[in-house]
């Protein structure tokens, strides 16, 4: 033992003098008890491209410039403060935003604007002692980063508030159509069993596959392949035309609404990650893109209920929509096809570096998920409203095109002014509300109670076909039009709201999966009630029409039941957005 532990004088005198020099060295190289052995430089060893070393920074005003500012603000006032020119809370938001604005410059390989302060009094300007090194320091860029060029550069231009790839991932989520829309492309107004549990079970399926892709594949692939479905379903409805027979135009059909069936199961991407690159935006940004998106697709969803219900009329009139020996829809299928297929390829080549990164594992995601009370909740709702509410929305949706005494110009007069004017007049208002309070959104839409229970009632029970206290038949249908249209109307406000409220108490990761799962249960659902609802092939006692028996309408279970699950909903939401907003993750 002792003789291994303390070598001999002799051998130690044996060594030669190059091993004395090289013992030397390692010493002095040693670190003290004290001292750490590892360094940053040790581990990085030179390298530049770790993930870590390139993260987005986020806003702290690292040279003082903001906080120099509003020091000059404060300075040069007259003994008159007021809280819309020198409020704390809006300066910060405003710098943030500022800031975050001449971040989205430098990245572009611009000059990143000067410092501008919120006060309408003045406006205050950063020195220009800045160099380029500082300018690198305070937006955390490598010293070789190189900005983006040619199509990549295009995509990050912003237009207004929007970088132009939103706008395209915008069309992705308007366009993911529900399994009752899509056989509207065909010209099918109206769905049989056997096409609800195929439509269903291709969007279920759809579903899943684009999951478990988002779990695996980098995201500009999959936002790419979504509009690659979606160009191959409107190339296999211009091949319609060129059919020999009859088989031959339904397997075309079922082909084009199976792969639009596909793409739309990506809907939930599309909601989900868009605005990767954005920082620094408040509530009212989130809330002014999401009603937009979804007042135009409200657009979008009525042109689709015309072209079902222009295909019936001409049906019932012995016509053919689509025949072999016309190439009209030919000749308008396949210019959308090219552009959809030219926006697939303008994503992959150009959408930038956050979309290019591989997905991170999240350890114990699946239990941790549906430890929260707002994701299973949004969950059950998804089940409530598919059971009951929609087999018949294809009838209410009907219910806006059929009226023989108003023209068509007319209807679609009152679903512009509702989608667009009335709409946009909402947004202001929300807007304006949610920029001092974030929740005024969700709570309104909790407010609102069952306006989609209440738009199926008018639409599909018969108690909206006629109203001879109008006065004349044509007043009676814009009339009646026109309520179902409002009621529309609060339906899209109170879905942007519960989207509001997954935003505003869930990451991004999160959300994705709800939204993934609520399609998933929804599609199930969709099945389950077209197999058992108590209203799968028309109203039925869920929808009674009170206007020719008011008492038996009245006194009946099946009309009660799904009202009362449709304000659980809004209760639920009401108690869990309450107590899941205290711990976002």
């Amino acid at each position: 033992m002792e003789a291994n532990e303390f070598p001999d004088e002799g051998h130690s005198s044996n060594r030669s003098s190059s091993g004395n020099e090289q013992d030397e060295s390692l010493t002095h190289s040693l670190p003290t008890a004290n001292q750490s052995v590892l360094t940053l430089d040790t581990v990085v060893g030179g390298r530049s491209d770790f993930n870590l070393q390139n993260v987005e920074p986020f806003f702290n005003d690292p040279k003082g410039e903001y906080y120099s500012s509003f020091s000059k603000l404060i300075d040069s006032h007259k003994g008159n403060l007021s809280a819309d020119k020198l409020c704390v809370e809006d300066y910060i938001r405003s710098s943030e935003k500022n800031w975050f604005a001449r971040f989205h410059d430098a990245k572009l390989g611009k000059t990143p604007k000067p410092v501008v302060t919120v006060s309408s009094r003045s406006t205050s300007a950063a020195s220009s002692r800045d160099d380029g090194s500082l300018q690198v320091n305070e937006f955390n860029m490598r010293p070789d980063y190189k900005p983006p060029t040619g199509l990549r550069k295009l995509m990050l231009a912003k237009i207004g508030d929007w970088p132009v790839y939103a706008f395209i991932l915008a069309l992705g989520q308007i366009i993911a159509a529900n399994s009752y829309q899509i056989t509207l492309l065909t010209g099918q107004n109206g769905q049989s069993a056997q096409q609800v549990y195929i439509t269903s079970g291709i969007y279920l399926c759809g579903s899943i596959f684009w999951w478990v892709l988002f779990r695996n594949v980098k995201l500009y692939i999959l936002l790419s392949l979504a509009f690659v479905f979606y160009g191959a379903a409107f190339l296999t409805l211009g091949l319609i035309p060129f059919a020999t027979s009859p088989l031959d135009i339904v397997a075309l059909q079922y082909t084009a609404t199976g792969l639009y069936a596909v793409g739309s199961a990506s809907g939930f991407l599309f909601f989900t990650q868009n605005f990767l690159t954005e920082g620094g935006n408040p509530v009212r940004s989130w809330m002014f893109r999401a009603c937009t998106i979804q007042g135009t697709q409200q657009i979008y969803i009525a042109a689709l209920w015309y072209w079902g219900s222009y295909a019936t009329k001409l049906r019932n009139n012995g016509y053919t929509l689509i025949s072999s020996s016309s190439r009209t829809v030919t000749c308008v299928t396949l210019p959308i096809a090219v552009l959809l297929w030219a926006l697939a390829l303008a994503l992959f080549a150009g959408l930038p570096d956050a979309y290019r990164s591989r997905p991170g594992y999240v350890s114990a995601f699946y239990r941790s998920v549906l430890r929260r009370k707002i994701v299973v909740w949004f969950l059950v709702v998804a089940a409530i409203q598919n059971y009951f509410l929609s087999a018949p929305y294809g009838r209410s949706w009907s219910y806006l095109w059929s009226s023989a005494a108003a023209p068509a110009w007319s209807i679609a007069v009152l679903a512009i002014f509702f989608f667009v004017v009335v709409w946009a007049a909402i947004l202001a208002v929300m807007a304006y509300l949610s920029n001092e309070h974030s929740w005024a959104l969700p709570l309104f839409a909790i407010g609102l109670g069952a306006p989609r229970w209440a738009q199926l009632m008018w639409g599909t029970s018969g108690v909206g076909l006629y109203l001879p206290w109008v006065g004349s038949d044509l007043a009676g249908a814009l009339l009646g039009r026109s309520l179902w249209l409002w009621l529309g109307v609060l339906d899209a406000l109170q879905g942007v709201g519960f989207g509001m409220i997954l935003l505003q108490t869930l990451g991004r990761f999160h959300v994705s999966w709800t939204v993934f799962g609520a399609q998933v249960i929804g599609s199930i659902g969709t099945i389950a009630a077209r197999a058992s609802a108590p209203n799968k092939v028309g109203p039925g006692p869920v929808f009674p029409n009170l206007a020719l028996n008011l008492w038996e309408g009245l006194n009946n279970a099946w009309l009660w039941v799904p009202l009362l699950l449709q304000l659980l909903v809004c209760v639920g939401f009401f108690i869990f957005f309450r107590k899941e907003q205290l711990f976002k993750p």
